[in-house]
């Protein structure tokens, strides 16, 4: 138990620095990035961001707003429903996820190991 406890610290210290990199170069909290690199190149909308990134929908509208704000995103009706918006990147948000995509973050390789090839596509 005691050395499982060490290794979630570890864990936890390491995903704090990554949160503070994260800010740092890209001015993003880390919600607001697993939101923007979830966006792509496509559009979403907030139910379909939700179910990708695992954080609730009322989360995520909050998280939308916000990158709306810093004008990464906007959102437009949904053509089929009316009800739904779409979340897409603006001409900004394209460019600041290429500059991502170059930069990338730098992550421990054991917490590399953890995800998916598939949950790396944003960041190579």
């Amino acid at each position: 138990m005691q050395q499982q406890l060490c290794v979630l610290k570890d864990i936890l210290r390491s995903i704090a620095q990554l949160e503070d990199q994260i800010q740092e170069h890209y001015h993003l909290s880390v919600s607001e990035a697993l939101v923007f690199c979830a966006l792509g190149d496509g559009h979403s909308t907030a139910a379909s961001l939700a179910e990708r990134v695992g954080l609730s929908t009322s989360r995520i509208c909050r998280i939308i707003a916000s990158l709306e704000r810093k004008g990464l995103i906007e959102r437009f009706r949904d053509n089929h429903d009316r009800r739904q918006w779409e979340n897409v990147l603006t001409n900004q948000g394209k460019q600041k996820l290429l500059m991502m995509q170059e930069k990338g973050i730098e992550m421990p390789q054991w917490l590399l190991s953890l995800a998916s090839s598939k949950d790396l596509l944003p960041f190579h």
